[in-house]
């Protein structure tokens, strides 16, 4: 996973840590269908508030749906599930990663201006992730992830290919977490992270702007 993404994640992490709350591994989806990180509220008390989910602060999980809602729902007739968080709602959970602060310098954006959608498939085969950052050039953006990501050792032997319609970088997870290539698509404001099969990325990258 890029650094950049998982200094995002950590924020995340951070933001709804809890006792028993871990962060994803890459072999693993970044959200199924049985997490539950928001408690819907209520007038009543919890009968045992330290075993429930009050420990956990209220998160906006859809916090750019129109960002999350460009992924299918589902790919190889398998559901993924998408969530989403703005910049500034992460920033409240921690510290920003250096990387992460050095990426924002060189794009002279700010965190208000970033947003993350993310997620996959319950088996884990499949991760996807959008990278949003408002008024930063296509060209700048796509060169300043891309070397982010390999300055850092993220990915490697990254190539220009097509696929599924779409001018892309497909690459090898340096970190060897994964056998799966990962694809590197940047339109607009957004880049696009995605780890799994070509098949996988195809019909994904096809439905994408």
């Amino acid at each position: 996973m890029s650094i950049l993404l998982v200094a995002l994640l950590a924020l995340v992490v951070s933001a709804c840590a809890s006792s028993e709350s871990s962060s994803p591994s890459a072999s693993e989806p970044f959200f199924s269908a049985s997490a539950e990180p928001t408690q819907e509220p209520s007038d009543e008390p919890s009968e045992d508030p330290g075993e429930s989910l009050g420990a956990i602060p209220s998160f906006d999980i859809n916090g750019d749906p129109e960002l999350a809602s460009r992924f299918p729902d589902t790919v190889g007739g398998e559901a993924i599930q998408v969530i989403s968080f703005r910049g500034d709602v992460l920033g409240s959970g921690g510290d920003i990663d250096p990387s992460f602060q050095e990426f924002l310098e060189a794009t002279d954006a700010d965190l208000e201006d970033v947003s993350v959608a993310f997620g996959g498939s319950q088996d884990g085969t499949l991760n996807v992730a959008a990278f949003r950052v408002l008024g930063v050039a296509e060209d700048r953006l796509e060169r300043e992830f891309l070397s982010a990501s390999e300055d850092n050792g993220d990915i490697e032997g990254a190539q220009r290919a097509n696929v599924g319609g779409k001018d892309v970088w497909v690459a090898a997870d340096a970190t060897g977490e994964t056998s799966a290539s990962i694809y590197l698509y940047v339109k607009d404001d957004t880049v696009y992270f995605l780890t799994g099969t070509e098949e996988q990325a195809e019909e994904i990258l096809s439905a994408l702007p």
